[in-house]
């Protein structure tokens, strides 16, 4: 996450879509696991993608297929790019391409 991000700062009106769940992970336990388990899901990544620097997943997109359910470590995505400012034309090919 970056640096002073806090939940009071998200702005619930943003995503207003009933499909959308919002969650906060205040210890970082998705990111972290995300990070982690990077290689399993590197034949899945968008063409843009950069290599992440940090030391927890965050600013990334992820995609899965309708019904997917988390299986551990992690769940595998259609998808997945980082950062959001690169690759989000990927996210937006991937989510029309899962509306059709």
């Amino acid at each position: 996450m970056y640096p002073g991000d806090a939940r009071s700062k998200w702005p619930a009106g943003l995503l207003t879509d009933p499909r959308v769940l919002h969650f906060w992970d205040e210890q970082r336990v998705s990111g972290t696991r995300y990070l982690a388990h990077l290689p399993a899901l590197l034949e899945r990544r968008a063409p843009e993608t950069m290599q992440p620097s940090a030391d927890v997943m965050w600013d990334a997109f992820y995609v899965y297929a309708p019904g997917d359910r988390w299986r551990d470590p992690v769940p595998v995505p259609v998808s997945w790019g980082y950062p959001i400012m690169v690759t989000h034309q990927e996210l937006l090919s991937q989510i029309d391409a899962l509306m059709k």
